[in-house]
């Protein structure tokens, strides 16, 4: 008892603690002489998505909450991983957060008017506000003067709110930001609006003590509902945090009120006294008193840990921090030549962190530099952290972009140059119903806009150049002129393609799985006018790129759903993933085939091999057809893969195209017009 009281008065002080230094020198208006319309442009730039996607904002809001609870609300979870150094957004609870795009554009509007000036935090806050009441939900007050942090790990996002969490759990949590418990159960409301993936609460439905059964707190007719929708293993699906899910409004407290919360947090509401009295006045009041309660705990919460001051930085982007190390600055005499070859064999002959003194002079003395030397740049672990230093777009940062910040990196440069089609970047997966690419043609823009191809090719070169690892999500996003510079194929790109306005997430359930077998392959490729040739050989676009775990967690240790093997396998390559993939590791990336980095014809070699990553990929020896082919290229040495993958190329690049006065032209194209 005197533990418990112990620890009890612990969490108090802290959040007593927190309670005074949160949010000390944030306050309205405090852009008012230096950027007085930043919350008109944040307004307007909110509204202009989320009047065309409403659903992203619960994860506008969502994004708000996750960065608070990590690190305080310092714009951290909008950080970039660099090769050192996971950040939040890469944590597992964070990879499915969305809608970063919307704090890009904001902070793009917001720096073309007052440069310098504005933190990413303070967007990020700004934008969650707007959203939700864009969506009719309530509207807060955002004290501003929050600044930017500098540091972001992954592995700081376990400590955010899981949703199987308890109620002795959230109260913790909550009570450590200085939240009180009223601020749990108000927050807790945030999921009257938006969805999650049906693997959140697979456990819950399908094995909840580990034999098979059903968390028992779930009202049954409400079980029976959401198994009908999320069957065991489904990874894709998305279900409604409540009944009225698109809309933010007070329904969330009735269905927790009747056990139909879709988290086990959710549900965990009804085992306090305090929380379960809150969740019954709303739900008996239809909400009278929430959205007040909800706006003052929006208002606490955005004041979690903030910087200010001369703490953190103001970021140039919302991605990227410019750390300031206020090092000395030296002559740097230049007329250095790039060089060609660059092997990732060539780094093993760094200095190890792990070397003895014997090793770094031996190191330094072949590299001409004496002990004085050793020991004075040794000298720059002076800084506490490893930093993720920022590298200007203009130099090109060379860091692990996602596709998501590919695109936005090429559609920015396209703006820029006044480039308002999509031009080359269409997805490989975007398959739609099969046309003969009628309209389109070599030149097209040849009097409307010459240069296009120039400039297109310029951008994408100046990025691989430096990163020829973005070259295989790239290739995702048809551009083709990527592979010149991993020396792939390069093909005519026809251009006239118009924008589609319609894109239905279901949809995607069409697109082959990684698990299709040979005869559902064949006929999805025929469904788009694809030949069997062209399968096999837009299959070998696997030579380059990598996937997670995840991906084949089923082929490796439960095939038959007896924690077996797929025996097409070949076995000392399973022994050699298996190494490198443990059982539900969702955040591993291995490489496609062997080669994975250069675009090569090493992929039908691994596939003859039975070493084909995917099950799709080993289905192609399971056909006449497709097997011959695999094995002419491997005997060969892809002697005819890079003109067929050409030919295969421009043939998909015309399936189901729009031209002439369908579709339309997008300003943005992230959002229909």
């Amino acid at each position: 008892m005197a533990i418990k009281k112990h620890i009890t008065l612990q969490l108090l002080l802290v959040g007593l603690i927190l309670s005074f230094a949160n949010g000390k020198d944030l306050k309205l208006g405090f852009y008012k002489k230096t950027c007085p319309r930043v919350e008109a442009i944040v307004k307007r730039t909110t509204a202009n998505y989320i009047s065309r996607a409403p659903s992203l904002a619960a994860p506008l809001l969502r994004m708000h909450f996750h960065d608070c609870f990590v690190r305080g609300c310092d714009g951290s979870v909008l950080l970039n991983s660099t090769q050192n150094n996971p950040a939040e957004k890469d944590g597992p609870p964070n990879l499915s957060l969305r809608g970063f795009q919307v704090i890009d554009a904001a902070k793009t509007a917001v720096e073309a008017a007052c440069p310098g000036v504005v933190s990413c935090a303070d967007i990020l806050a700004l934008v969650a506000r707007d959203a939700i009441q864009k969506i009719k939900g309530p509207a807060w007050p955002v004290p501003l003067g929050r600044r930017d942090g500098r540091v972001s790990n992954a592995s700081e996002s376990r400590t955010l709110p899981s949703p199987a969490a308890n109620i002795t759990q959230l109260k913790s949590i909550f009570a450590s930001k200085g939240l009180s418990v009223k601020d749990l159960v108000v927050l807790s409301g945030g999921h009257t609006v938006g969805t999650s993936h049906c693997s959140s609460i697979a456990t819950r439905l399908y094995n909840f003590t580990g034999k098979g059964d059903t968390d028992p707190s779930l009202d049954s007719n409400y079980v029976t509902q959401l198994k009908s929708k999320c069957k065991p293993n489904d990874k894709t699906t998305l279900i409604g945090m409540d009944g009225s899910f698109r809309s933010f409004d007070d329904d969330y407290y009735t269905f927790v009120l009747k056990r139909r919360g879709l988290f086990q947090s959710d549900s965990a509401l009804l085992n306090d006294k305090k929380t379960s009295a809150y969740v019954k006045r709303q739900a008996q009041s239809h909400g009278s008193k929430f959205f007040n309660d909800f706006k003052d705990s929006m208002v606490k919460m955005g004041k979690i840990g903030v910087l200010t001051g001369k703490a953190g930085e103001i970021r140039k982007q919302s991605k990227v921090s410019g750390i300031q190390i206020k090092g000395p600055a030296w002559q740097v005499p230049l007329g250095r030549r790039d060089g060609r070859v660059s092997n990732a064999s060539g780094s093993r002959t760094l200095s190890s962190p792990a070397a003895n003194i014997t090793q770094l002079k031996s190191i330094f003395a072949y590299k001409g530099l004496s002990v004085k030397n050793l020991v004075v740049l040794s000298g720059s672990h002076t800084e506490k952290h490893s930093l993720s230093i920022h590298y200007d777009v203009k130099n090109l940062e060379p860091l692990r972009v996602s596709l998501k910040g590919i695109y936005m990196i090429v559609l920015n440069m396209a703006i820029k140059k006044h480039i308002t089609l999509l031009l080359q970047l269409l997805l490989f997966a975007l398959i739609l119903s099969f046309a003969n690419g009628k309209g389109l043609k070599l030149g097209f823009y040849k009097k409307t806009c010459p240069r296009v191809e120039a400039i297109v090719k310029r951008t994408t070169a100046n990025y691989i150049s430096r990163a020829p690892s973005l070259a295989a999500p790239l290739l995702r996003m048809h551009f083709h002129d990527c592979f010149v510079r991993i020396k792939g194929p390069a093909w005519p790109v026809p251009l006239g393609r118009r924008d589609g306005r319609v894109s239905n997430a279901s949809e995607s359930r069409t697109l082959p799985s990684p698990a299709a077998n040979i005869t559902q392959l064949k006929s999805m490729f025929a469904s788009k006018g694809l030949s069997v040739k062209d399968l096999v050989v837009l299959s070998g676009g696997h030579t380059v790129g990598t996937s997670h775990c995840s991906s084949i967690a089923t082929r490796l240790y439960n095939f038959t759903g007896k924690g077996d093997t797929d025996p097409s396998l070949d076995s000392n390559y399973v022994t050699q993933l298996k190494s490198k993939c443990k059982p539900n590791d969702k955040t591993t990336v291995i490489g496609i085939d062997g080669s994975f980095r250069s675009f090569d014809d090493d992929y039908y070699t691994f596939v003859f091999k039975r070493r084909g990553l995917f099950q799709s990929d080993s289905a192609l020896l399971n056909d006449k057809k497709t097997s011959a082919y695999v094995k002419r290229q491997a005997q060969s040495h892809g002697s005819k893969f890079f003109n067929d993958f050409k030919d295969s190329m421009v043939k998909m690049g015309k399936i189901g195209v729009l031209t002439g006065n369908a579709g339309e032209i997008r300003k943005h194209c992230a959002l229909i017009n």
